[in-house]
Order: C-alpha cells, then sequence, then structure tokens
C-alpha cells in the first residue's frame, strides 16, 4: 500500500483547474479577456492602488506584476506566494479548495 494513497500530483492539479476559472475565483470582480497575457487589475501581493502592472495569462496560469516583481509560473506559484506557503503545502490547499481527490 503507497505511503501517501492520495498523493498530491501538481500536473493533475494543474489539469483539473482552469486558469481562467482559478483566478476569476482568487481575483474577484476582474473581468479577463480570453487572449495571451490579460490585464487583470490590482496586484494581491502588493498595497497596490492602480490597476495596469498586474498581469496574468489564462493558458498558462502565469502572473506577473512589473510594480513588485512578484511573478510565477502558473496557478501552483500564484498560491504558494499568495498564501506564502511550500510547493506541497500550496498542492495541498488547491487539492482542498478545489475538492480535487
Amino acid at each position: 500500500m503507497p505511503k501517501f494513497p492520495h498523493a498530491v500530483n501538481a500536473t493533475d492539479i494543474k489539469s483539473q483547474i482552469s486558469p481562467i476559472i482559478f483566478y476569476q475565483s482568487a481575483l474577484h470582480n476582474v473581468k479577463f479577456d480570453r487572449n495571451g497575457w490579460n490585464e487583470a487589475g490590482l496586484c494581491p501581493f502588493h498595497n497596490d492602488r492602480k490597476a495596469g502592472s498586474f498581469f496574468v495569462n489564462l493558458r498558462s496560469g502565469a502572473f506577473n506584476c512589473f510594480s513588485c516583481g512578484a511573478k510565477g509560473s502558473d496557478i501552483i506559484a500564484f498560491t504558494q506566494q499568495r498564501y506564502n506557503l511550500s510547493f506541497v503545502e500550496a498542492l495541498k490547499k488547491l487539492q482542498a479548495d478545489w475538492g480535487l481527490l
């Protein structure tokens, strides 16, 4: 019997959570255009007061704030930075929050 019967797998999580749906949930009241890099309004990583520096890629889940420098390659990296979690902790949080087994 495996030590972790329901091991958290990054590939599975990324394939089951659409970046579009993830960011619509994580960044409330933001309208997204479904093409390429898209302005996502205020950066959730610093005390942003003016939209325009925070962007997300709705295909890959990558994000970048040109003001504070927060950036990452996918929704897992976003979760790690947003909640100050390790990689495994972020996987577990996404798994729990999105009801993935």
